[in-house]
């Protein structure tokens, strides 16, 4: 089978409208040189082969009288290294910050003691390969997190350092963007890294941050005057990106985070410190050059970087208090702890802490050190160990006290074995609450490496694994990641140690074996995606009445079809959709033989949804289209004011929309549904057969040619459409596909979800909806003209969009409390509430709603599927979303 890479060059051609990259093959004799590439970033592969730019490569390859992407593989096979490697070899090679350089958005930061993407997911599928939801209480650089994301989970994490949680933010929100914002991003970023002299010189410099410096760090310079007025400079051009542009502010910043460092009269050699006369006389880059190099390699990255299915989730500073703060249980636990080596964490990343403005003072520094695990000398206070050995139920290690009592007697600063003690009592205070947040069966994996001290060592791998042991775990393996050697020449090393929980089994309640059944069928829908296979992921699946009318942002059908399988009983079920629209999800649980109700506060969407559910007398539906015929051929020469009509003007004037004498045909036939409600199935179905032919792009509309979902501009000529001719084509097109639908029926309601709902939709198996998205479609200006007809005047496109939920949520998703609370009381015992939500760049839905959802309710699962592949159905703007997530609830 043959495989590709695609590298990403800036001056690639392009149309513009995929990645500017050049794909390179690799049959299946170079699946060795396609396993060592897979992983690079398109920046390291350009520096692999020697050329940034695809003129020069094509050049080359012309000139060597090779086919271009021929040219690149023999390059790569001239240049890579191509060893076998055992399993252990790999966790050596991946298990530092420098076995994933090349990875893209591993390079943003250089992280002490971090770990690559490639060695997380190795521990994933060698330890834990069914692990979903995953959680590193020290995340550092994110690596965990991301992978977890990358991999369709959720990526939960505790980080303390604000500069680690900046980056980390960053590096996630590149994984939210869609592509079209990707590529976005990217060229403005190449285009400051080209300007940057120039755009930096012409911004004023950030006059409080240099006085923060004073005040922080005192009078000692640690950058050259220019640099350090360039420095100053981008803190302002950052200030002012944040503001017009926060996406590109947010990857600004990590430029310039990543070079102040280089840049500077520092080096990182363990601690932080000021370079000595042979360091300095290598000479320091230019900020503009490492701030250029820094931006281009961050834009390549961008390039590379895809969506990630699943999310990150920020739970706390502070790992020893995660078991307070996360409420829901996690797969595995990967993370590597603070090294009781003495590094100062912060004094490392104070530079960047002063640029980001978390650091002000001297003693920031100290607040920070108190908050963190004890690990270093400078974190030793009296009073914080004297308070650490008050906590009962401490857990008692004998060889911690006897590793402790040694350095009381030979240790040359008494604050080491303080520092020793301490920093097991914290570590205690995170590892002995991990069993409340792991899931039965779940792992815990730790990178750590041990100590010495005064020549004492410092067994940190045992004390922790006794530690663990204490609360259930049991230690399954040890791997040797590194061989070290303390300053005095004693062995060290690294270890990865995988710890794995077990309780016993938990008997199943028969009153929830039903409920339990059904999650089987979430599991497949999970699994399997059956809307996107066979005939379900044709774009016409479904009955035709979800035809019935075009309505902009209805889920698809075959989505709706497979939530009702997946999580309703064979048949009998009650159900309920909060946010219904036209009906679409409860019209496949009627399809399915169950009661079904929905909710929507737009008067169209309710009458759409009402002719799907309710029962339809045909006789009834045959006389009321007698009398709108006969209506109109007695109004249509008694011409209607079209003066309230003349401000509602969205794509255009509405009467633009009309021949003349087909609008007032309309104009009679509102009127008439202004004074007769659209209230029994019978009536909306006609209404609902109105609504949909208001306007489109083929005969059987009344407009001039438009865009059947939302009423684009119209063009072409104005020619009179009868409106009865067509109603009645439209209506019958309805009668014919009816017989196969059952007779069970359900209800429509015009219903504010988030007031108290009618007391007759209770007892229910399930609810399963689809909310509207955030800051997506906004349906009252996509679905205008048909609210129009519905009875909205001009005034009504001013107000009562307050009231929808799609802009009440940009507010606040408070609103959904009480949509949770009165889920919990109509819900069965055992009941399920499944919400479908789409992720975007703005917002992550999912983990706002489970924040909230999780209170009333028991939270059991949620996945995600990208839907970048989804067609647009000739609609521009489609939103910025790039996954559709699902959560599942519970009633226990």
């Amino acid at each position: 089978m043959q495989t590709s890479k695609t590298i990403y060059f800036s001056d690639y051609p392009s149309s513009g409208k995929t990645k500017s990259g050049l794909t390179v093959p690799f049959s299946q004799e170079d699946r060795q040189l396609f396993d060592f590439v897979k992983p690079l970033s398109s920046h390291t592969v350009r520096r692999l082969i020697g050329h940034d730019q695809y003129v020069d490569i094509e050049l080359a390859a012309a000139k060597a009288n090779r086919h271009v992407t021929a040219y690149v593989r023999d390059l790569l096979r001239k240049r890579a290294l191509l060893e076998p490697k055992k399993d252990d070899a790999f966790f050596q090679i991946q298990s530092t910050f420098r076995g994933g350089r090349g990875s893209p958005l591993h390079e943003w930061y250089p992280y002490l003691e971090g770990y690559s993407p490639e060695f997380v997911s190795k521990i994933i599928e060698t330890f834990s390969p069914d692990a979903r939801d995953i959680l590193d209480p020290f995340c550092g650089s994110g690596t965990t997190a991301l992978v977890a994301a990358m991999r369709g989970g959720v990526g939960y994490y505790s980080e303390v350092n604000p500069a680690c949680q900046y980056v980390i933010e960053a590096k996630a929100l590149a994984l939210t963007l869609s592509t079209k914002e990707r590529h976005r991003i990217a060229s403005r970023l190449h285009e400051i890294a080209e300007n940057a002299r120039l755009i930096i010189s012409r911004t004023k410099s950030d006059e409080s941050l240099r006085v923060v410096f004073s005040t922080a760090f005192g009078d000692r310079p640690y950058f050259s005057e220019e640099s350090y007025e360039a420095v100053l400079q981008a803190r302002s051009l950052a200030d002012r990106f944040e503001k017009d542009d926060p996406v590109l502010g947010r990857f600004f910043v990590v430029g310039v985070l990543r070079c102040l460092v280089p840049c500077s009269f520092l080096v990182r050699r363990g601690d932080l410190r000021f370079m000595n006369d042979k360091e300095l006389s290598k000479g320091i880059p230019s900020f503009f050059e490492e701030l250029s190099s820094s931006l281009n390699l961050i834009a390549s990255d961008l390039i590379d970087a895809i969506a990630a299915p699943g999310r990150t989730q920020f739970v706390a500073d502070d790992a020893r208090s995660i078991h307070t703060a996360l409420s829901t249980k996690v797969d595995a636990i990967i993370t590597s702890p603070p090294y009781l080596n003495g590094t100062n964490y912060f004094r490392n990343t104070k530079i960047e802490l002063w640029f980001l403005r978390h650091l002000a003072t001297k003693a920031d520094l100290r607040k920070y050190r108190d908050a963190a695990i004890t690990s270093g000398i400078n974190d030793v206070t009296k009073g914080k160990l004297i308070e650490a050995r008050k906590i009962e139920a401490r857990f008692h290690s004998p060889l911690l006290e006897q590793t402790v009592n040694t350095l009381n007697e030979v240790a040359y600063d008494s604050r080491i074995p303080a520092m020793v003690e301490n920093y097991f009592y914290d570590m205690h205070d995170v590892l002995s609450n991990l069993p409340k947040l792991l899931k039965e069966g779940g792992i815990i994996a730790i990178d750590l490496g041990d100590s010495v001290y005064s020549g004492v060592h410092v067994p940190t791998q045992n004390i922790l694994a006794e530690m663990l042991e204490g609360t259930r775990f049991k230690l399954n393996e040890t791997i040797t990641l590194r061989e070290r050697q303390s300053r005095d020449g004693r062995p060290l090393s690294q270890t990865l140690q995988v710890f794995k929980y077990e309780t016993a089994s938990q008997s199943i309640n028969p009153a929830l074996s039903d409920t339990s059944a059904r999650f089987d069928g979430w599991k497949k829908f999970k699994t399997t995606l059956p809307h996107q296979q066979g005939l379900m992921a044709r774009r016409n699946w479904g009955h035709s009445w979800h035809s019935m009318c075009s309505y902009q942002g209805k889920l698809k059908p075959a989505i709706a079809r497979s939530l009702i399988d997946a999580l309703m009983p064979e048949s009998g079920g009650r159900v309920l959709d909060t946010f219904s629209g036209v009906g679409t999800i409860p019209f496949e649980a009627r399809l399915r033989g169950h009661t079904a109700f929905g909710f929507d506060i737009s008067p169209a969407a309710v009458a759409i949804s009402r002719a799907k559910l309710e029962k339809i007398n045909w006789e009834s539906v045959e006389l009321l289209l007698d009398k709108l015929e006969s209506l109109i051929e007695s109004e249509k020469n008694k011409k209607r004011s079209t003066r309230n009509i003349e401000a509602i003007r969205f794509n255009g004037a509405l009467e633009s929309y009309f021949h003349e004498d087909t609008l007032q045909e309309i104009l009679i036939a509102r009127d008439y549904f202004l004074q007769n409600k659209p209230k029994s199935g019978s009536s909306a179905i006609v209404f609902a057969s109105m609504l949909h032919i208001l306007h489109g792009n083929r005969p059987y509309a009344l407009s001039r040619r438009s865009h059947p979902i939302t009423p684009f501009s119209p063009t072409g000529e104005a020619e009179y459409r009868s409106l009865i001719e067509r109603l009645r084509q439209k209506v019958n097109r309805c009668i014919s596909a009816a017989e196969d639908i059952p007779t069970t029926y359900g209800e429509s309601f015009y219903q504010d979800v988030t007031k108290v709902w009618p007391d007759s939709v209770d007892e229910l198996d399930a609810i399963i909806t689809s909310p509207p998205f955030f800051d997506s479609t906004r349906f009252h200006t996509a679905n205008w003209m048909r609210l129009w007809f519905s009875g909205w005047e001009a005034e009504d496109f001013l107000t009562r969009p307050a009231d929808f939920v799609d802009e009440r949520q940009k507010k606040s998703f408070a609103i959904y409390e009480n949509i949770f609370r009165q889920a919990q009381q109509r819900l069965k015992r055992g009941g399920l509430f499944a919400i479908h939500v789409g992720k975007s760049t703005k917002c992550d839905m999912a983990a706002a709603l489970q924040q909230i959802g999780e209170r009333f309710l028991h939270f059991e699962d949620w996945f995600s599927e990208s839907v970048e592949h989804c067609e647009s159905h000739g609609i521009r703007d489609k939103g910025t979303v790039t996954h559709h997530q699902y959560l599942l609830f519970e009633k226990t």
